[in-house]
């Protein structure tokens, strides 16, 4: 009898150690990703002085880190793939800027475990600037409707708070579900649902943002609504509280505001006054949104660690409690069959189609045993234990002296670099040693009476 070879699913557990980035400018051109776009907003923002320009800056914060969880990738390497552990930290030159310099701390973790958190930098130098910290657990849920249509709901659980220390501001943010509709078909298109919103209490500013269907977006930037007298609470909502703008458009194009003043700089350069956001002008070449995701078949991504979260969520789906008529059962089911199957470095291959006689087919399924569709064994039993992936990517943007520049913490480095520089320190203690008086010196595995 012929036996079908079963390759099993790659599992990658993952600690990347910071990299070394070189400041002078004349290396290989550096790849403008997610981190630098948003980072280059979170100066932005630190550098606004008007309160409700700081409000819009982080208004396209969200939308940017939106447009990045459906946009592709240009590097192979970002393919989701089962992880029990991801613990990414980053050092990134930001430019000069008065007085000094720009420095961005990254760190991105993926983990089962929801006490893990970002290191801290009490051990860098410079000052805290602005920080962002997304911090998100999903959870998926299928839907169905009563003409056969399903689709799958990502709700983003958690949501990210924004801290410009200059102003002594924080701005607590909310984000909308991600939806998939079709799944698992070709017909598959993913769209964002729901409200978000921005909240600063310091500032008395807020940002309410609806998400609606075929990628609307509409929205408005008011005055924090105050608890008035009951007379007051009579009045419409748009008299008790002071608008500043509104917002209107599509969260994968352009998104405009209304009541800019004229007299102010654009908020994107050489742009119409009036424009807040473009998602074109917000990614690199090669990069694209896709909306028509295959789920399934999970292909290069700008943000793979979260797609990896997603995954996870997906393969949680409870079909008996999260849906409502017979197809978004069914959905959920699926789910859990086919999910596995292309996870990770099998996004890219196609299922073969062999013509066995009925003996044949028999004897194979009784011996065949196709782990591509099963998690790895450690991750089956996290979600034994009711465990769910956490994700978080967080921000951090230093300014440096000249002085802070010149005396610098190191980053961790390779063991081999480590080597060099305990082998350099010992001969240079040993020089020093020779040279201040003692003029004998120990052969090698001898000991010297003092």
């Amino acid at each position: 009898a012929r036996r079908r070879e079963c390759r099993p699913s790659t599992f990658v557990a993952t600690m990347m150690m910071p990299e070394i980035t070189p400041t002078d400018g004349d290396n290989e051109e550096e790849r403008s990703d997610s981190y630098l776009r948003h980072s280059q907003l979170l100066v932005d923002a630190d550098s606004a002085e008007d309160p409700v320009e700081r409000m819009l800056i982080v208004c396209r914060l969200l939308f940017s880190f939106c447009c990045d969880i459906l946009r592709t990738s240009d590097q192979v390497t970002d393919v989701p793939i089962p992880t029990l552990g991801f613990h990414h930290i980053a050092r990134k030159e930001l430019g000069t800027c008065p007085g000094g310099n720009l420095r961005l701390h990254l760190q991105e973790i993926c983990t089962f475990s929801s006490q893990t958190q970002a290191a801290a930098l009490s051990h860098q130098k410079g000052v805290v600037r602005s920080t962002m910290t997304i911090a998100l657990r999903p959870w998926a849920r299928t839907k169905g409707l009563l003409l056969g249509n399903n689709s799958v709901q990502i709700c983003l659980e958690g949501g990210a708070v924004v801290q410009l220390d200059r102003y002594r501001e924080e701005y607590t943010m909310t984000f909308p579900s991600l939806m998939v509709h079709s799944p698992l078909t070709e017909d598959s298109l993913a769209d964002f649902a729901g409200q978000a919103g921005i909240t600063c209490l310091e500032s008395g500013i807020e940002a309410k943002i609806n998400f609606k269907a075929n990628h609307a977006v509409k929205g408005v930037v008011q005055q924090i609504s105050s608890r008035g007298s009951s007379m007051e609470k009579l009045l419409p909502t748009s008299m008790r509280t002071k608008v500043f703008h509104q917002l209107a458009g599509r969260w994968d194009k352009r998104i405009t505001i209304t009541n800019r003043n004229p007299e102010k700089p654009p908020l994107i350069e050489d742009q119409p006054g009036n424009l807040l956001f473009d998602s074109h002008q917000d990614q690199g070449n090669g990069c694209y949104i896709n909306k028509r995701l295959d789920i399934s078949r999970l292909g290069p991504l700008q943000l793979p660690k979260l797609w990896s979260a997603f995954h996870d969520a997906l393969m949680s789906i409870d079909p008996d409690r999260s849906a409502n008529t017979t197809t978004a059962r069914q959905l959920g089911v699926d789910l859990k069959s086919q999910l596995p199957l292309y996870y990770g470095l099998h996004f890219n291959e196609r299922e073969e189609k062999r013509h066995l006689s009925e003996s044949e087919e028999e004897e194979e399924e009784e011996e065949r045993i196709d782990l591509r569709k099963r998690l790895p064994p450690c991750i089956e039993e996290q979600k034994e234990q009711q465990g769910r992936l956490h994700y978080q990517l967080s921000y951090s943007v230093v300014f440096l002296t000249p002085d802070e520049m010149e005396d610098q913490v190191p980053l961790p480095f390779s063991p081999t670099q480590a080597q060099q520089l305990t082998q350099r320190q010992r001969q240079e203690a040993a020089e020093k040693a020779a040279g201040a008086g003692a003029t004998t010196v120990a052969p090698p595995g001898e000991i010297i009476e003092v």
